[in-house]
Parts: structure tokens; C-alpha cells; sequence
């Protein structure tokens, strides 16, 4: 991932999962901080919608529209984030393309404690600017 906010808060992605390290993202309160679970939460969506809209053959710019976090407990370890598309991307009468996509942020036991749910969208390709 070369996106500098994701290199200063040391979140990493093997295989779909991005993991949140504990000692870079650790809170005053000595559990993970509720932004850097956000950013896992949000950066995994990001990534599932990215390889849903590929294998499809869907090619544009991506943004989050909408995005929600339920937190369900503290973490007091490193954290993974799991995310899975809700059925195909829907064609929008805009021409662009929307998926809706929910994580599950677990710590390192496997315990659920975050859920993060993002409406992604697919941009339709637009002409370039001159």
C-alpha cells in the first residue's frame, strides 16, 4: 500500500486481511486507538471493493461514500481486518457502479470487536482534463 497514512500508523495487507499493529496505534488508555481501527476497518473495504470491481472487469476511480463503525469492545492487542463484498457492484443511473462492503475487526484471540460497514463506489471513467 503506498498510501502515507496507512505507512505512519504501520497498517499492512497479506492476503485480503490488513492487520493493525498494536504499539504504533496504542491509545492513552493502553487499547487501540478507535481511529487507527477505523483505518483498517476502512482500507480493507477499500481493497475487497477494489478486487470485487476488478474481477468484474470494472475499471474507473474508487471512493468510500458512506462508511459506519460499531465498535463492540476495547482492543488491547493488534488487530485484523476482514472484509467481504455484499453481492455485485449495482449500476447506478449515473453510470457509476456501487458495492457495499462490511468488515470485521477482530483482535488477535479472534474476538469481533469492530464492525465497519462502507458503501463504495465505482466512478464511471470520466475524460481527462486538458
Amino acid at each position: 500500500m503506498k498510501i502515507p497514512a496507512c505507512e505512519r500508523l504501520e497498517l499492512s495487507e497479506t492476503e485480503g486481511v490488513v492487520t493493525v499493529p498494536f504499539e504504533p496505534n496504542r491509545n492513552d488508555k493502553g487499547c487501540l486507538f478507535a481511529g487507527s481501527i477505523y483505518s483498517g476497518g476502512i482500507v480493507a473495504a477499500y481493497r475487497a471493493a477494489e478486487r470485487c470491481f476488478a474481477e468484474r472487469g470494472l475499471k474507473g476511480a474508487q471512493v468510500a461514500k458512506t462508511a459506519t463503525v460499531r465498535y463492540l469492545k476495547g482492543m488491547t492487542t493488534a488487530g485484523t481486518a476482514v472484509a467481504t463484498a455484499c453481492g455485485d457492484p449495482q449500476l447506478k443511473p449515473n453510470g457509476n457502479h456501487a458495492l457495499t462492503v462490511t468488515v470485521e475487526v477482530r483482535d488477535a484471540s479472534g474476538v469481533p470487536c469492530a464492525e465497519v460497514r462502507a458503501e463504495m463506489i465505482l466512478m464511471k471513467p470520466r475524460p481527462s482534463a486538458v
